[in-house]
């Protein structure tokens, strides 16, 4: 049974095309399911300031998708008509793409891919320590590494690369009683005891308190295989 790669849009055309091109890049795209959700504008608090980005979103999205179902085991793209709100449309989403995969790798519409990370989330949803109770999920982002606005230079990059090859970093992570709201893998079990918290109002707060509250885990590399460009974009 393929996993399901479940991508959460909006109304930020740009971005999500980004996102969704990182991600058809990856190694190991062509063998996953690829599953879409955009949230409305109608009833939103700014309706009329998302209502022309939304349309735009939508349009580039089917435009990118016609270009690129080759590159998935499947593809499939659904819109609301009205306004379910971030925490909401998550949770539908992966409660949708579970119906059909044991494991699901939910994605924001601002996170950029490397190109081993599907086979980074594949490698640790496989992993005993993943298996155990007490660890709900694995994160793509690192907690190691903030670039914030800066872009390193690829001969940084390159010495990093060598440094953690050779010091075996690739595949090693930390347990963090945090899990990240932008890009997560987890499986269906596990998705069944925090996808009611995680889709209530604030969720991704709620969930992190009821971790730490629970000592509940999350896995996340040293070395980040997602990173997210939106953190200050003005349309969320």
């Amino acid at each position: 049974m393929p996993a399901t790669i479940a991508v959460q849009a909006f109304n930020k055309a740009e971005k999500t095309t980004r996102t969704l091109d990182s991600i058809a890049a990856c190694r190991g795209a062509d063998n996953c399911n690829l599953s879409i959700l955009q949230d409305g504008w109608d009833g939103s608090e700014h309706a009329e300031n998302y209502r022309h980005a939304q349309a735009k979103t939508t349009r580039a999205i089917e435009s990118w998708i016609s270009g690129n179902l080759h590159r998935f085991a499947s593809v499939c793209f659904d819109h609301s008509d009205r306004n379910d709100g971030p925490y909401k449309t998550a949770e539908r989403l992966l409660d949708h793409a579970f119906e059909t995969s044991e494991s699901v790798i939910f994605s924001e519409d601002d996170i950029i891919f490397e190109k081993d990370a599907l086979e980074w989330f594949e490698r640790a949803l496989a992993h005993p320590t993943f298996l155990r109770p007490e660890v709900w999920a694995i994160a793509g982002e690192s907690k190691f590494f903030d670039a914030r606005q800066q872009v390193p230079l690829l001969a940084d990059i390159s010495r990093a690369l060598q440094v953690a090859e050779t010091e075996r970093l690739m595949d090693r992570f930390v347990y963090v009683d945090v899990l990240p709201s932008s890009c997560f893998a987890t499986i269906r079990d596990k998705w069944a005891e925090f996808g009611k918290t995680r889709g209530s109002a604030k969720g991704d707060g709620a969930l992190v308190r009821r971790c730490r509250a629970e000592g509940k885990l999350c896995l996340w590399p040293v070395i980040a295989r997602c990173r997210d460009i939106g953190m200050h974009d003005p349309l969320g």
